[in-house]
């Protein structure tokens, strides 16, 4: 698709990245006329590759990282996309949707739309189930929502957010 968008991968200092370096994606259209989109911030973070090989001279992408805002922070500066252990919670308490928000670097809120209120026992075992997927001793809250948990500002739903700032 080359021919008709701009994919740029860039650093934080909004300068293109070399093969091999990841960074955010950005794109241009350039063939929207009605809405076009210019230097578009997808907020996904892409490695770039090499020149594509077939002797055209088309960029390409080495790996796709993932979301930008959706990297759990640990204490010691790692990020990465976390596992949540979300396919164990039906075995353990009647989940019907949840959502975990990192709210700094020691707590997260576990974020549940439940079938009936949960007992002590079950909000300590997806607890712990949560914390061993993180791969750190987070200090787990509860939030509940009857109606389902509500998308984010451009309607999408995360199943896990950041609130930590960079």
């Amino acid at each position: 698709m080359a021919e008709s968008v701009v994919v740029e991968i860039l650093d934080d200092q909004d300068r293109p990245c070399a093969p091999g370096m990841a960074g955010r994606v950005v794109v241009t259209d350039l063939h929207n006329f009605a809405t076009p989109l210019i230097r578009y911030d997808l907020r996904d973070i892409a490695e770039a590759g090499s020149p594509c090989p077939c002797g055209r001279g088309l960029p390409s992408l080495s790996r796709t990282v993932g979301r930008q805002r959706s990297l759990l922070r640990l204490p010691d500066g790692r990020r990465f996309w976390p596992l949540t252990g979300a396919y164990s919670y039906r075995g353990i308490a009647p989940v019907r949707q949840y959502q975990v928000v990192q709210r700094s670097l020691e707590r997260v809120t576990l974020r549940l739309s439940v079938e009936r209120p949960l007992t002590p026992g079950e909000e300590s075992a997806l607890a712990e189930l949560l914390v061993r997927f993180l791969g750190h001793p987070f200090a787990v809250d509860f939030e509940y929502f009857a109606d389902g948990i509500p998308r984010g500002r451009g309607g999408k739903f995360e199943d896990f957010v950041c609130e930590v700032p960079a």
